[in-house]
């Protein structure tokens, strides 16, 4: 299985929200940092650490929306062979209130020892608080 084959996994496991799935990709020590804040300061927004931390993180996702849907991916494999970048649209429903969720992402997963490592997950951090109604700035 190649990286590019493992991050499709992961959006795949998120879009069918299983947790299991993405668990099993991780290594035990992953980071997923979301760099772009709702501040525009260039601290990320959040940081989730180790496979618990992450995996914590993902539950949040499964808990606010009922639909995840991961549009018109296109991939790219980096020259060091550890990392993958993805670019696609993000097609959500928040969970109780149905409001629709749009975004456009960029996931750079770096991967060691056949696990994701560490994933950014970049985003407009202004679309994600509009809905969510955080201030920004």
């Amino acid at each position: 299985m190649t990286i590019a084959d493992i991050a499709k996994i992961y959006l795949d496991g998120l879009e069918a929200q299983s947790v299991e799935t993405i668990s099993a990709l991780l290594t035990e020590d992953a980071t997923i940092e979301i760099p772009f804040s709702n501040t525009g300061t260039l601290s990320p927004w959040f940081v989730f650490e180790g496979r618990d931390g992450v995996l914590g993180y993902i539950g949040t996702i499964f808990e606010n929306f009922s639909q995840v849907k991961l549009l018109n991916r296109a991939v790219y494999i980096a020259e060091d062979g550890r990392t993958v970048f993805v670019e696609t649209t993000g097609d959500l429903i928040q969970r109780g209130t149905n409001a629709s969720y749009r975004n456009r992402y960029v996931f750079k997963f770096t991967f060691r020892d056949g696990g994701i490592s560490h994933l950014s997950e970049y985003a407009n951090p202004v679309s994600f608080a509009k809905l969510m109604g955080i201030d920004l700035g």
